[in-house]
């Protein structure tokens, strides 16, 4: 179907704009899918520009009531060059920044108030230039960078300065923390944009919010670096659609740094290219550097603004994401669904009116289009489900195999909150979520597992635990993922306001975790997951 776009823009830092060993970013080959009908984009995104200069400088200049806008902004502001300096490629050998020092900083960044407040500017200044009627703006997400499971880039290393002790090497650790980075930020991103819409429409259908999040991860698996079967981080091969920039390291002789004359201190915040030159040019003060390397030579500056961002092959994932979630329909149709709700008091449906959360809207809304039922132990039929009150992960994994031996073909699942505010071995929390779906596909194998993010707590001192196991947890999801298994991520669009204690939702959070289900069934229903349930 064609897509209602009459007019659209794209704006952003550069991973919304056309770098280095991407021939095309997605806006233009959005332009040239056939449901957009050749309609080009008002290209304003700038590669070096934060969340503020986006705001400022962009947004000013789109055209009154365009009615599409795509949106990529952020990594300036977390200083992700500086932290690919520090962690991966230490281009000024031990004067370089610390790894944890700078991933520590940038999660300081996004939990800070004048962050959140960045946002907020950019998405009002954004929504009060679109068209007043069907204007909508998506802000896409990341893709994490590595498999951080395989074993071969354990002795890679992408050090430019390779001194004692500081070649930095790709180990199973640095991959999961930098993974962890970019899906902290997806939440953080979600979580501002759910937020903003809340205060403009305080209740009714989520999909009609004027700002929508799309997250392209999930396609990027079996395409990231260090991906199984490639040789090293894989970069250079086909299947690779992440660019490591080592087709970059050739030789540029002493002259050409000392030429670039740096300042006394470059700018991690600035733009990718100038704070690379600036830490190279920095490294000729270093006698030691380029006696390592050949004749004297070091390696090249030229587009290293390529480095960690997809090349033209991923720039189509994140394409056909945008493509199929503005083209997504509300419900799905058709399908024969036995649904098993698996969780603890939320599941439930505790501090619903009804005592039913979420299942009675998901229940009455599928059966117009669908043959739907439920399966658990727990409640009343037809509204019956797996939700313990008060039980953490293990307790609720040990004591589903009742329902799962009734081989539903969907389960739903929200659980963790219990093990985060008991303090029960918070950071082994997301590998017991992982053993739960290998339990759970264990018994009921054809089955596709729906995996919520957990929602928000709002009690003293708790969020960022659950900040940080919900991007923990989506690195799981990917590894269920690689390995084949159907298993899907479901983005929640609650904010702390919408729980009545601080952990569990309303009627009206209830009724938007009914619509993120159904969200997350349509996008597994088009990846072809969702089969007949089998007989039992």
């Amino acid at each position: 179907a064609n897509l209602p776009i009459k007019s659209w823009a794209a704006f952003g830092d550069s991973f919304a704009n056309i770098v280095g060993d991407s021939l095309q970013d997605y806006e233009a080959l959005m332009a040239d899918d056939q449901c957009l009908q050749g309609k080009k984009p008002q290209y304003l995104a700038k590669p070096d520009d934060s969340i503020s200069q986006i705001t400022s400088q962009q947004v000013p200049k789109l055209k009154p009531n365009t009615n599409f806008v795509t949106i990529s902004a952020g990594s300036i502001d977390l200083g992700l060059v500086g932290i690919l300096d520090a962690c991966v490629y230490n281009w000024i050998g031990s004067a370089s920044l610390s790894c944890s020092q700078t991933l520590n900083d940038a999660a300081s960044v996004m939990s800070s108030s004048a962050f959140g407040t960045n946002w907020d500017n950019l998405l009002t200044r954004t929504r009060s230039v679109l068209a007043p009627n069907n204007g909508k703006a998506f802000v896409i997400g990341n893709a994490a960078f590595f498999d951080e499971t395989t074993p071969q880039c354990d002795q890679v290393s992408l050090a430019v300065y390779k001194g004692r002790g500081q070649q930095k090497y790709l180990t199973k650790s640095l991959r999961k923390n930098l993974n962890e980075l970019i899906h902290r930020y997806n939440w953080w991103q979600h979580y501002l944009i759910t937020k903003y819409n809340r205060q403009q429409i305080p209740s009714g259908n989520t999909l009609q919010y004027p700002i929508q999040f799309i997250d392209p991860d999930d396609r990027f698996n079996t395409r990231r670096l260090c991906r199984v079967g490639s040789k090293g981080t894989g970069s250079s091969e086909p299947n690779t659609y992440f660019s490591d920039g080592e087709r970059l390291k050739t030789p540029l002789k002493r002259a050409a740094y000392e030429k670039l004359r740096p300042p006394a201190t470059c700018n991690a915040k600035g733009g990718w290219n100038e704070y690379i030159h600036c830490r190279m040019a920095k490294c000729i003060q270093r006698t030691s550097y380029l006696a390592l390397t050949t004749s004297g030579a070091g390696p090249s500056l030229d587009n290293w603004e390529e480095i960690f961002h997809a090349k033209t092959s991923g720039q189509d994932l994140i394409r056909d994401e945008i493509v199929d979630q503005i083209a997504q329909g509300p419900t799905l149709s058709g399908f024969n669904l036995r649904i098993l709700p698996l969780g603890a008091s939320i599941m439930a449906g505790a501090h619903s009116t009804h005592g039913h959360g979420f299942r009675k809207t998901l229940y009455d809304t599928l059966r117009r289009t669908n043959t739907v039922s439920y399966v658990g132990t727990q409640g009343t039929a037809p509204l019956i489900h797996e939700g313990h009150g008060g039980w953490d992960i293990n307790g609720v994994s040990n004591v589903a195999g009742t329902a799962l031996r009734s081989r539903p073909n969907v389960i739903l699942v929200h659980v963790g909150t219990n093990d985060l505010i008991n303090n029960n071995d918070v950071d082994k929390a997301p590998d017991r979520i992982g053993a739960l779906i290998d339990r759970a596909l264990g018994i009921a194998p054809d089955a596709v597992v729906l995996i919520s993010q957990i929602l928000p707590c709002s009690r003293d001192g708790q969020f960022n635990k659950f900040v940080t196991f919900n991007a923990r947890v989506a690195s799981i999801i990917n590894q269920k993922q690689v390995q084949k298994k159907k298993v899907l991520k479901v983005w929640m669009p609650l904010t702390t306001e919408d729980l009545v204690d601080g952990i569990h939702p309303g009627d009206a959070g209830y009724e938007k975790m009914a619509q993120a289900w159904i969200k997350g069934l349509q996008r597994a229903a088009n990846k072809g997951w969702i089969g007949a349930p089998v007989r039992v």
